[in-house]
């Protein structure tokens, strides 16, 4: 079966447009990924309380790089979550919702299945991805003040910290992935193929996303190439890491398709 299903990836796999599909969901994720996480913050508030939702960011701030603004813009997104009203936090999924007409768009070239309505489609999918992202959210930040001060103490502490970071937040991005690929892509994709592709993908973004961690530690400006501008370093050097994550997630997904088509055909 492994050998079928290399063979059928090897075949089919579009990868001659990827790059560009890649850019075009990463163009619609910058303009969705913060609405969303201001929803699922604001959720998680709702739920956990505020004083909570902020101990645990704290916590969860203390072990990450100081450099390159993140403390400053993840205390400012928690803070401005925290303060939307019921009637912002339902205001900001529209343009949380282009996210999954991005990322339709971009599946829908990875997948035989006929789609129509791709956009609308799409957007309804989001939604039902982000009435799972708070928990999800939730999951991660419960996390955060034991994950926090393991990064923070360095050493043997902060190996232990990364396996127990990575393993989190596998099962976060895996559980998200489900969805996506449930709920966004086009064409119905069977369990066994579904779990299998998601939290298979959802283990390499989420060594991917330690690898992150790393990056914001190395000493060097974001905005150098950009004559010293910081907010056009900081959105180029975020979209960067956005579009190979892409890549990595559309690569996943046509593994996953190749596989529910191996499966059936057995």
């Amino acid at each position: 079966m492994r050998d079928k299903l290399a063979a059928g990836v090897r075949r089919t796999f579009p990868g001659t447009d990827l790059a560009l599909w890649a850019a075009g969901a990463t163009y619609f994720g910058v303009i969705g990924l913060v609405p969303l996480a201001l929803s699922s913050l604001w959720a998680v508030g709702a739920l956990a309380g505020h004083d909570a939702v902020t101990n645990a960011m704290t916590a969860a701030i203390e072990g990450l790089p100081s450099g390159h603004g993140t403390p400053d813009a993840l205390r400012t997104l928690t803070s401005v979550a925290l303060s939307m009203s019921w009637l912002q936090a339902l205001v900001v999924l529209i343009p949380a919702s282009l996210y999954g007409e991005g990322l339709r768009r971009a599946f829908a070239q990875m997948s035989s299945a006929r789609d129509t309505l791709t956009g609308w489609r799409g957007r309804a999918g989001l939604l039902g991805v982000a009435a799972v992202a708070p928990f999800l959210v939730l999951a991660v930040l419960a996390t955060a003040p034991y994950v926090g001060p393991l990064y923070a103490g360095g050493g043997w502490s902060l190996v232990w910290g990364v396996v127990v970071a990575f393993h989190v937040v596998w099962l976060a991005v895996s559980t998200a992935l489900l969805g996506v690929f449930g709920l966004i892509a086009p064409g119905r994709i069977g369990w066994k193929a579904l779990c299998t592709g998601a939290f298979g993908t959802g283990a390499i973004v989420a060594g991917f996303l330690q690898g992150f961690v790393l990056f914001l530690a190395i000493p060097i400006s974001w905005s150098a190439p950009f004559g010293g501008l910081p907010i056009i370093g900081a959105v180029s050097a975020l979209a960067l890491w956005l579009y190979l994550i892409h890549i990595l997630v559309l690569c996943g997904f046509r593994v996953t398709v190749v596989l529910d088509e191996v499966r059936r055909a057995r």
